[in-house]
């Protein structure tokens, strides 16, 4: 039997929570404070929180909890608490980000549903096979992933699939943003993104005017490929939008809701291009490009559009049909029983009285009915017994027994699980300390730089994988790694690059994706890049189990935070010590878009902001005529020196050459305080 197609809502406030669920909701999604991408919404904290999913609960809707932010070591055991709280409340599921956390929740509450998130990036059915083997009942996918490619996920795997359907659209692959981190000390990794992208930008050799905005995407709008997502495979529809307004989260739900119910407002697209826009909606990347950038946020509903949004927010969506029992026999209490689905709640009042005139069964049957403001409706109404009992008396049992049959639905047969520090403890595998001065490995981009490297491994991250000469390459071989990019998204593509891994030239693969995990599988030496955002001792013993020899920490940890990492697994820790820092991955190409295609061979220009600076644009080829271009940090980071005084033990030390001899240089995170 095909799953129910899922409408889910955000809501960064208890305003929004209301309007997602009065406006036909399935689900919501929400955070509780710490832990969530959305920091700066408003969010449910302690007790806000259980009412938010006991108020959803009572109204059949859904909840997904946030827990979407990669997290240190220090607060694993809180967020594991946080989430056995949630589960006690009854919260349906959580969505996380953070491979190590996703593998202990799995261990430590495995009846509580974990869903990726799409800070996972997951974008291929080899994602969804880890995610099976973890125990992770559904992925929110990539917004750039293809039609084409989530049928291809949704036949080779049993997962389930969520897409956003409505909302803004992050210039870059999710998971793969560094560029409030690096730039401003405010990771979208850690939900405070300061959202640069939406800033002025330019990819003309100047700086960044005050009408340009070369990274600020169009939203999405998928209201007319509903039925084709539906028929890829995609059982959840989500709604962006955890820091907008009420009238906002109410009136997408609503069309959304219709639509997915077979009666399209006709004027849908102008109702949501009136609540909220930036410029002419996009499709995103299920059918080829579709997106432009240039634009900024623009809210300027009409007042009908409003009054129509809170009118809606004045009716309460019965969930729960009720047979309604009233007995009234004379010389007894009075007794209402209320039962739906299998539970039942009464309420015992006055003594009946002797009955002057037969009962109006209608009179009655309208006192017990008046159950507006809750999620209940009576259906069937059964009188017994000929007394009589005044209307405030029935009024009074009504109250007394919706109430008490609100808590009965509310009991769950649960046991909060208490998770300890030794548990978390027992889940790291260490490996121990790295020994002897680490070996040096080299992120080059072409044949004779990894051929002439003379570093301990030589990384290759070619231009064009359908075009590397493998000849040139012979007198390296057996210490040649291939780089894999931070984004796969096609099979064409994938097939490029598993043929240069079946080759024999290289002995090892550095993977930047969760979905590349089982490439290069019989290979020696595979590397977890940076992509793939280990952040903690969890992550690490995570990778660890899945094949991976080395693991590359994310770029956002300090030179504390390191070392504390290193102590365990130095033996297997690649730290990256020079090179720039990729700040976002782009599947939609700025300088194509206003410059056309320059047929970019690895280098595509630059992108300057509104202060001056300056950031290289990399760039990947793929079979299919398309890019992954790289947005590059101004700065070149250089922790050498540092790194070698800072007691740091690891395998390898990572560097990337820089040909901008005079570029400023940083530390990154190295030293910097806690994000």
């Amino acid at each position: 039997m095909d799953k129910p197609i899922e409408l889910l809502s955000p809501a960064g406030n208890a305003d929004c929570l209301k309007a997602a669920v009065l406006s036909g909701a399935d689900a919501v999604y929400f955070g509780g404070g710490s832990f969530n991408a959305r920091r700066g919404a408003k969010n449910f904290v302690g007790k806000e929180l259980d009412e938010a999913v006991e108020y959803c609960r009572l109204r059949k809707v859904r909840t997904n909890i946030t827990l979407n932010t990669l997290l240190f070591d220090r607060e694993l055991e809180d967020a594991l608490n946080f989430a056995s709280h949630i589960y006690a409340v009854g919260a349906d599921a959580v969505i996380v980000q953070d491979l190590g956390l996703a593998a202990l929740l799995r261990r430590e509450l495995p009846e509580l549903p974990v869903h990726a998130s799409t800070q996972m990036g997951i974008c291929s059915a080899g994602g969804l096979k880890l995610l099976e083997e973890i125990g992770v009942s559904r992925a929110v996918l990539a917004r750039e992933t293809p039609l084409d490619e989530i049928k291809r996920m949704h036949e080779d795997s049993p997962v389930e699939l969520e897409f956003f359907c409505h909302g803004a659209l992050c210039m870059s692959f999710s998971g793969s943003c560094l560029f409030s981190s690096m730039a401003g000390e405010r990771s979208g990794n850690r939900g405070t993104c300061a959202q640069p992208c939406r800033k002025n930008a330019s990819v003309v050799s100047r700086r960044a005017g005050k009408d340009e905005f070369a990274l600020s995407t169009n939203d999405i709008m998928m209201l007319g490929e509903l039925p084709a997502l539906i028929d890829a495979g995609i059982t959840s529809f989500k709604i962006e939008g955890r820091m907008k307004s009420p009238e906002y989260v109410a009136t997408v739900t609503r069309i959304y809701r219709r639509a997915l119910d077979g009666d399209r407002d006709p004027l849908s697209e102008k109702k949501l291009y009136s609540i909220f826009n930036r410029g002419a909606f996009s499709t995103a990347h299920i059918k080829g490009d579709s997106v432009t950038t240039g634009h900024v946020g623009s809210a300027k509903p009409e007042k009908e559009l409003v009054a129509e949004a809170h009118e809606s927010l004045r009716r309460e969506l019965p969930k729960w049909e009720l047979t309604a029992k009233l007995k009234l026999v004379p010389g007894e209490a009075a007794r209402l029983t209320l039962e739906t689905e299998g539970r039942s709640a009464s309420a015992a009042g006055r003594i009946a009285e002797e009955a002057i005139t037969p009962p109006d069964a209608e009179r009655l049957r309208s006192a017990a009915a008046k159950l507006g403001g809750t999620p209940f409706s009576v259906g069937d109404f059964i009188l017994t017994g000929g007394g009589f009992a005044p209307v405030s008396e029935i009024n009074a049992l009504r109250r007394a027994a919706s109430e008490e049959l609100a808590r009965r639905i509310l009991e769950l047969d649960r046991s909060e699980k208490v998770v300890s520090r030794g548990d978390i403890a027992g889940y790291v595998s260490p490996d121990g300390p790295a020994e002897g001065k680490p070996l040096r490995y080299l992120r080059v981009r072409t044949e004779d730089e990894a051929v002439s490297s003379g570093a301990g491994l030589a990384g290759l991250d070619p231009v064009d994988a359908e075009k590397v000469d493998l000849t040139k390459l012979e007198s390296a071989r057996g210490r040649l790694v291939l780089i894999l990019p931070n984004v796969l998204i096609t099979e064409n593509a994938r097939k490029a690059y598993e043929k240069l891994l079946s080759s024999g030239v290289f002995s090892g693969v550095e993977a930047n994706n969760i979905s590349e995990w089982q490439m290069g599988a019989e290979l020696p030496v595979r590397i977890a890049g940076v992509g793939m955002n280990a952040f903690n001792a969890a992550a690490f013993t995570f990778l660890r189990s899945k094949g991976f020899t080395h693991i590359m920490p994310s770029p956002e940890l300090t030179a504390k935070e390191l070392r504390e990492l290193s102590r365990d697994f130095g033996r297997v820790m690649i730290v990256n010590v020079f090179g720039r820092a990729p700040l976002m991955q782009l599947m939609h190409c700025p300088v194509k878009e206003y410059r056309g295609c320059r047929g970019c061979s690895g280098y595509a220009g630059e992108l300057s902001d509104g202060d001056g600076r300056r950031f290289p644009l990399e760039n990947v080829r793929f079979p299919g005529g398309y890019c992954l271009v790289r947005v590059m940090n101004s700065a070149v980071t250089d922790i050498k020196e540092a790194f070698d005084e800072s007691g740091i033990g690891a395998y390898a030390a990572a560097e990337t050459p820089d040909r901008g001899e005079n570029a400023e240089r940083t530390r990154g995170h190295f030293k910097r305080q806690v994000l």
